[in-house]
């Protein structure tokens, strides 16, 4: 019997106009009427993620910036795990060398370190990657950031050393780049020379940095633990390379069939797409699941 759904958002529960749709919002409102817990389990941060919350009045557990940070229902935080101070710099400025312009995820928020226009920049490189048709140009990237919750949530800082003046606490770094060759050749670079952090990509427009204990899998771990829910108790949905420790970890696992296709290999089952309410599709099937083993127990 399913006990608790944990779904991906970007790609998975979101369909490409960064909406929940009707169909997949009243599946998990079904869901919780039938006393099953939802989690999301997203990259982002609780700054970019809050503003969901309220639109579709969810309550329901997080696990933000890929585990990194983990909170409850009622949005306490349960556990977080930081980038080591001293990797800081050298991971910043290997990243700088590469081309990137680095974004950190802290406990104060987005930070970003650069100019207005390198900013700009990559908050284009930011919707191109979140863009999984691939219709937009830069241009038109560059203009759709302007307005994004991921800028309109940025702190912008004019040096590195301004940042860390704060004394934040970084749980996450995330840069883009549309070059998806460029992308996978200096993510493997940056495994090799730092190999106690985690390098990975939830999109080959993209490289996610956390520590080495802060992936999905692990974080729904600690969450299912102090659940008190047992791992074949959990349904886990995602599209993303960033998504692939839950998949390892979690047996009833479901990719939409428009997934990264290392996630699809790694699933239990390929379900219908982001835009055709997969998600909603496969709740509905669990919770039917659910009142059978429920009958079957009378």
């Amino acid at each position: 019997m399913i006990k608790l759904i944990v779904s991906d958002m970007d790609g998975t529960l979101f369909n490409s106009s960064q909406e929940i749709s009707p169909y997949n919002l009243a599946a998990i409102q079904e869901a919780a009427r039938q006393g099953v817990h939802f989690m999301i389990a997203t990259g982002r941060s609780m700054d970019t993620i809050k503003p969901t919350l309220e639109r579709y009045n969810l309550k329901c557990g997080l696990l933000l910036m890929n585990g990194a940070e983990v909170r409850d229902e009622d949005l306490q935080i349960v556990s977080t795990i930081d980038i080591p101070n001293k990797m800081i710099l050298p991971i910043s400025d290997e990243l700088g060398k590469m081309g990137y312009i680095p974004e950190y995820m802290t406990n104060q928020g987005a930070q970003i370190c650069c100019t207005e226009e390198m900013m700009q920049k990559n908050m284009g490189w930011r919707m191109m990657c979140l863009d999984r048709s691939h219709t937009l140009n830069f241009e038109e990237a560059v203009e759709a950031g302007k307005t994004s919750i991921f800028q309109n949530m940025m702190t912008r800082n004019e040096s590195l050393e301004e940042m860390l003046a704060k004394n934040l606490e970084i749980r996450k770094i995330i840069v883009f780049n549309p070059d998806t060759a460029f992308n996978t050749a200096n993510r493997i670079k940056l495994q090799e020379q730092f190999p106690n952090l985690s390098i990975l990509s939830s999109y080959p427009e993209n490289i996610e940095i956390n520590h080495k204990q802060a992936q999905k899998g692990y974080g729904l771990m600690k969450a299912v633990e102090n659940m008190g829910i047992l791992k074949n108790e959990v349904a886990v949905f995602g599209d993303g390379y960033n998504d692939i420790s839950m998949f390892e970890l979690f047996e009833n696992s479901y990719a939409p069939v428009n997934a990264e296709p290392a996630i699809k290999a790694k699933a239990k089952e390929v379900i219908p797409s982001n835009n055709d309410d997969g998600v909603g599709k496969k709740i509905n099937e669990l919770l039917f699941h659910n009142k059978v083993i429920d009958n079957k127990n009378i």
